[in-house]
């Protein structure tokens, strides 16, 4: 089979998944509830990028700065998955929770499949510098974290939805998600060229 079509049916089936799974969440439980979650976040943000990128290649190359774009995407899921797997499961060991139901495809098949998809693209010689595109969405939703689970007054904040101020102190958490983040991407970079 083409590279070129497996690329592009994995780029079509992640936001349809997507968009079945969110509508899926928002009938069982409020999908209001469901936004604060970095996991639905990235995961909407990659099957946004996943789709912009199918339909414009098939009618043109996609530039540059769109695949830089697409890389922070698969970045952000990247780093869901890699936070359930090495973070939350270890701590909370509700692995049923984590990767069963439509948890299943926000935390492992969805990524996975972005990760492939982005892998499997043409060759791209991505400079190493863009492997710092990737901490761009965590750091976005780490200055929102912050704001609504430590400064936040009382009726306006967030549960401590990751348990990333629960028991230790904040800065250490920060600290471990921009390098946990920069590692996944530069991860993803490596892989990249190598498979390029």
């Amino acid at each position: 089979m083409d590279r070129s079509l497996i690329v592009t049916v994995l780029d079509l089936l992640v936001p349809l998944g997507a968009l079945i799974v969110m509508l899926v969440v928002a009938g069982k439980e409020s999908l209001s509830k469901a936004i604060p979650y970095f996991t639905v976040q990235s995961n909407l943000l990659s099957a946004f990028m996943c789709l912009v990128c199918a339909i414009w290649s098939m009618v043109a190359e996609e530039p540059m700065w769109l695949l830089v774009v697409r890389f922070a995407s698969t970045c952000a899921v990247a780093v869901t998955f890699m936070t359930v797997i090495f973070y939350l499961g270890p701590r909370y060991k509700n692995w049923g929770f984590l990767l069963g139901g439509y948890n299943f495809w926000l935390h492992l098949a969805f990524p996975l499949m972005a990760i492939a998809s982005l892998l499997l693209r043409s060759p791209v010689a991505f400079p190493f510098a863009v492997a710092f595109t990737g901490l761009v969405p965590v750091i976005l939703y780490g200055i929102l974290y912050f704001c609504k689970v430590i400064l936040a007054p009382p009726e306006k904040k967030w549960d401590d939805l990751y348990g990333f101020a629960d028991g230790v102190n904040w800065k250490t958490s920060v600290l471990a998600m921009a390098a946990g983040t920069l590692a996944v991407s530069a991860g993803l970079w490596a892989l990249s060229v190598t498979l390029g």
